[in-house]
């Protein structure tokens, strides 16, 4: 019985929209490689977690296939955080860190004062994800250091490493 939360698809239509998603994803990693290039490195994280998102797409479908299910969620052409979940379960977890830094090297007043506990100085991590993607490209309000913010600290040699890594998985994928 199909709930009014899916819709109908034939297993023909399951196997080409996991086609389809990964040739968008592929055009989404030449973007973001290409961006990466010219030192654009916001828009960059952008077009990697589109890409993240329709290798999700692909994931879903095929288990979808694999499990003889001919219906899909509703929900996968507008949930952002289902295909990204989707994806890293089959992608490396490390391919969700963009930059990672001690606050030592941040500039003086970064973060407000009593930010982190008196001589604790962590490991930070950027990680990529639906909400971070929207960091990355739209000017935002930081409540917690009382600044406008536009674009998100970025390693260009992890960003490479990712749309390496996504690409050789979306390979994978097709055997």
């Amino acid at each position: 019985m199909i709930m009014n939360r899916e819709k109908r698809i034939s297993k023909e239509k399951l196997k080409e929209g996991i086609t389809v998603s990964l040739k968008k994803c592929t055009k989404h990693i030449d973007g973001a490689e290409t961006l990466i290039n010219n030192d654009f490195l916001d828009d960059a994280i952008a077009l990697i977690e589109f890409a993240i998102e329709d290798f999700g797409r692909a994931v879903y479908l095929r288990e979808r296939l694999q499990t003889d299910l001919e219906t899909i969620e509703k929900s996968l052409e507008t949930d952002h955080w289902l295909k990204y979940n989707k994806a890293f379960s089959v992608l490396p977890l490390e391919l969700k860190t963009i930059w990672e830094n001690t606050i030592s090297n941040f500039p003086k007043g970064h973060f407000p004062t009593n930010y982190f506990p008196k001589g604790h100085f962590p490991i930070m991590k950027g990680t990529i994800s639906p909400s971070t993607r929207l960091e990355a490209i739209f000017p935002y309000y930081d409540d917690k250091t009382q600044t406008w913010r536009s674009g998100i600290n970025a390693d260009r040699e992890m960003l490479k490493t990712i749309v390496e890594k996504l690409r050789e998985n979306v390979k994978a994928f097709l055997l």
